[in-house]
């Protein structure tokens, strides 16, 4: 018993404990040990235990699965690194790309920096000078509006003496001997002559005989004290009196009970020397008398 119990165990045995059973079918803890029987290698009739030659080729196919499970899994580990290895690969490249894409960007935005720089740095020189050229155009224009004031005064200062000499040359110079007065030069001849000839001279001077117009030059040609010819006549229709322009007869200064077309001849008319203002008669155009020229001043 004591050899059985240090001997080597074989766990492939199956073993069954039998006890004794009371009435009540439970077992009895404290019934004596040696009542226990041991059945060794029970059910052995049913299981046949394995021969060696079988037990070595179950611990060589063990082995061989153990290989072949050893080499499925170095190559699903080396499946999975080269798997690994193309994906950092890809990664690597992946950023490189974004690298490279990122430095070409930055690149760009700098030469874009640096040409919006030059192009704001033109501009800021070509806005100086403008800003310059406005401020030189703004004194030019300052001087010329200063010169455009001086030369309005001198010109207005010349018109002013323009204006003066006229009317000192229009007052001296323009009618010489002539008599002035209103904007007519006025000459009283120092020879007698017909009405003809009379209004001929006159034509010669560039004038005409008189035509009084308004009861001032009427008083101003009275001044003279001379029996002398106006440019008055009937020639062309008696009774129609026209003065040597062609106009018609307005306003008359007749001394009383003329005129009277006496001997049905006298058809020019002629201012007598007085004082009054009806002086004009009329008389035959071959009477030599006095005359006097009337110069329009334009």
């Amino acid at each position: 018993m004591t050899e059985d119990i240090y001997a080597k165990p074989d766990f492939t045995k199956k073993i069954r404990f039998q006890t004794d059973v009371k009435e009540d079918r439970n077992p009895d803890v404290h019934h004596d040990i040696d009542d226990v029987r041991i059945y060794d290698n029970y059910c052995a009739e049913e299981i046949t235990p394995p021969e060696k030659s079988q037990d070595n080729t179950t611990k060589e196919q063990q082995q061989t699965a153990s290989v072949d499970v050893s080499s499925e899994k170095r190559s699903v580990f080396r499946a999975g690194a080269v798997l690994l290895g193309l994906l950092c690969l890809l990664l690597l490249a992946a950023v490189i790309i974004l690298v490279v894409l990122f430095i070409l960007e930055r690149n760009g935005q700098w030469v874009e920096n640096a040409n919006l720089n030059g192009e704001r740095d033109k501009l800021r020189t070509s806005y100086s000078e403008m800003k310059g050229l406005y401020h030189n155009l703004t004194l030019k224009a300052n001087q010329l509006e200063n010169e455009k004031d001086h030369l309005e005064a001198a010109n207005n200062n010349l018109i002013k003496e323009r204006d003066e000499l006229q009317k000192l040359v229009d007052e001296t110079t323009s009618c010489c001997t002539w008599k002035r007065f209103g904007n007519s030069c006025y000459f009283t001849s120092t020879s007698m002559a017909n009405w003809s000839v009379s209004n001929t001279a006159c034509q010669l001077y560039d004038a005409q005989l008189v035509i009084i117009s308004s009861d001032e030059e009427q008083m101003f040609i009275t001044s003279f004290e001379q029996n002398r010819w106006i440019g008055l006549t009937d020639r062309e229709t008696e009774g129609v009196w026209k003065w040597v322009d062609g106009t018609d007869l307005n306003k008359t200064y007749w001394k009383p009970k003329q005129p009277d077309n006496h001997n049905n001849n006298e058809d020019c008319v002629h201012m007598s020397a007085s004082s009054d203002m009806n002086n004009w008669n009329d008389m035959t155009c071959d009477t030599e008398l006095y005359f006097t020229c009337e110069k329009v001043h334009e």
